[in-house]
Formats: structure tokens, sequence, C-alpha cells
């Protein structure tokens, strides 16, 4: 795989406790180098990421309800669209994967359309959002009832997990494919951390990989020392 390929596989995480001004300032300038899809950065971030790569090919992404998606559902649809507002255009929306757990699939599924439909209200701008199923948590059969919420719910992507719950594993990648609608896109997330990994992931069905190791990957592709 060339590494331009790759690179537009990738969203570049920076989603971990103390992140500084400098450290948001190196990561999108290697995110511009590298050509990746898009940065996850925290959301008081947002602005500030914007402007460092505005007029660049590298989407600014941000979490809602990051990491476990119980927020209350006006919560989440304010930090939808003040994500949006500050110039966010990829925002990964955990799912209340604790009501889709309790039998309760339809409180999860209006909590998702619903920050959905906020966050397309806020822009005209094209707004993707990514919904994040936690599937190390689910088993086949409630990975098919989550990936179902989402196909209800007019997101762009379910993404398999946050990351604290598992990493990626293809079965559960491949098990998303198949049960999501076909325009519905699956991104594998936590533990993608070099090129057979992310390899393995998108032969698996995956349009994305979710990764903070995304320099690694492209510079070993590219052949830059480290």
């Amino acid at each position: 795989m060339r590494a331009r390929e790759l690179a537009k596989c990738c969203d570049f995480t920076l989603i971990r406790p103390g992140v500084t001004a400098r450290d948001l300032a190196v990561h999108c300038a290697t995110a511009a180098r590298l050509h990746v899809a898009s940065v996850v950065v925290p959301p008081a971030m947002v602005g500030a990421a914007a402007g460092l790569l505005g007029g660049g090919d590298v989407k600014v992404g941000t979490v809602v309800g990051y990491p476990f998606g119980t927020d209350e559902t006006t919560a989440k649809t304010a930090m939808a669209c003040a994500a949006v507002a500050a110039g966010a255009r990829e925002l990964d929306v955990v799912m209340n994967v604790a009501a889709l757990r309790s039998g309760r699939p339809d409180v999860a599924r209006r909590d998702l359309v619903a920050v959905v439909e906020a966050a397309r209200a806020a822009t005209s701008a094209r707004v993707m959002v990514r919904a994040v199923v936690e599937a190390p948590l689910l088993g086949a059969r409630l990975l098919a009832r989550a990936c179902g919420v989402v196909g209800q719910s007019g997101a762009d992507f379910a993404m398999t997990a946050t990351g604290l719950s598992g990493p990626a594993r293809p079965q559960d990648v491949e098990g998303m494919r198949d049960a999501l609608p076909v325009e519905v896109g699956v991104i594998a997330a936590g533990g993608v951390d070099d090129i057979e990994g992310a390899i393995v992931m998108l032969d698996a069905g995956a349009r994305r990989i979710a990764t903070n190791a995304a320099p690694v990957m492209l510079d070993t592709l590219m052949g830059v020392a480290a």
C-alpha cells in the first residue's frame, strides 16, 4: 500500500489527558505534512486546530459524549453544535451503549438521531458523524443491533470503540461491515499501531483507521528515518 493511500484512511488522534497547545501545534503540523484524512482533538482545542489546519486537506474532528456516551441527549447535542461552530467537520459520537445493553435500543437510537440532526443543522458545511459502538462490549447479536441503530440514525460511519473497552478486532469490523448499510463506513479504532494491523483492518472492511501512530506507519512507508 502506498503512503498517500494509507494516509487518507487515517484519523490521527490526540485524545488523552494533559494535551498542551504545543502538543496540538506539533500534531497538526504532522497531520498536514502527512496529509491524513483528519485529526481528532479534544473539544476545547477544535478552534485552534481549525486555525492551524485552515485551507488544507486535513479535516478537524473531535469527540462528543466521550468516553461513555451516557450524557443527557441535550448535553450531547450542545457539544456537537459547539464543536461544529468552532470548526469541527467530523464528530465521533459515543453511542449510549448502556441503553443498548439494557434492552433499550430505542433510547440509543433517539439519542444518536438527535445529535446527527443537530450537527447537520448547525452549519451548511458537510459534517460527518461517526457513531462509536464499543464493539468489545457487545456480542454478535448486540453488535448487529448497534449497527442497525447507526444505520437508522443517518450517521456516516460506525466506529468500533473508544479504545477504552478493548482494541479493534477484525472480526468486529467484518461483522459491522456485514450489518451496516453499504453507504455507512466502518472505522477501526483502538490498538492499530502498525502497518500490518492497519492493512488487516482495511482488508476486513474498514474504510478508516483511528490511530495515534499514523506518523510511525506513514513515515515507515515513505522510508523516513525515525
